[in-house]
């Protein structure tokens, strides 16, 4: 496990001719959660994925990432990646998908299905094991992805809105789970969301990005403690957020 807080500096992402992205720079500790925010089209999931080495060739990019100084070559095993789908292959067991990522990386079979069984109770899904994806809820085959992406040794964890499909109760109560997974084993996690009230609730600080080309904007910490956060209290913030947010044309 990584004690070195990941560096992103100077990113730049173009479409031809066009600037998505423009030099943009941020550090990630090695724990808690960062909020990214910013208008539709900025280019938030765009950063986390450059970030997760799945950039499609269709974008040109420039720019450094670096964990305690030491340059990383994308994909990098220390930064993990979910989408904002579940992206469980419905011809695998829900075992065999959160083993999946384990078996890219090189684990043998057996090792990997060694690695994740322990895990399905913490995870809300024993009993599940030789299931498809077609038989499990949406918040279950959410929290399988979940598991497929934590059990990955990385110390840093890029959610692009996994919340956003699931239903309001699914959302608040996932939410609340991956906070309690996040307690068990501190990982770093940069969370995109278009939710400013998720990233109230769950976020450290949040990162403002500015409109295309995507940059950051604003550093906003969130000075309540989680255990003291409430409608009344974030209030305030979320207005301040939404007025950033508001400044910028739509795109």
């Amino acid at each position: 496990m990584t004690e070195a807080g990941l560096d992103l500096s100077g990113l730049t992402i173009r479409a031809g001719a066009r600037v998505l992205v423009e030099d943009l720079s941020m550090t990630l500790p090695t724990t808690g959660i960062t909020a990214l925010i910013g208008p539709s089209g900025c280019g938030k999931s765009t950063v986390l994925r450059w970030l997760a080495g799945i950039l499609p060739d269709t974008l040109a990019a420039e720019g450094q990432a670096r964990i305690g100084g030491r340059p990383l070559r994308l994909p990098d095993p220390a930064i993990g990646f979910q989408p904002q789908a579940d992206a469980l292959f419905p011809w695998l067991t829900i075992a065999q998908n959160a083993a999946l990522g384990l078996r890219v990386a090189g684990l043998s079979a057996p090792a990997a299905r060694a690695r994740v069984a322990p895990l399905f109770p913490a995870f809300g899904l024993a009993g599940t094991e030789a299931m498809y994806p077609a038989e499990l809820s949406g918040g279950m085959r959410q929290r399988a992805a979940f598991l497929r992406t934590m059990v990955r040794d990385g110390q840093f964890l890029l959610l692009d809105e996994p919340f956003s499909a699931l239903d309001a109760v699914t959302r608040l109560r996932l939410q609340g789970w991956l906070l309690a997974r996040l307690a068990e084993r501190p990982r770093s996690v940069l969370l995109v969301t278009h939710d400013l009230h998720e990233a109230t609730s769950l976020a450290d600080r949040i990162l403002v990005m500015a409109a295309r080309p995507g940059r950051i904007r604003a550093e906003i910490a969130v000075p309540i403690p989680p255990s003291a956060r409430s409608e009344h209290s974030l209030a305030p913030l979320r207005e301040t957020l939404k007025t950033l947010l508001l400044e910028d044309p739509p795109t």
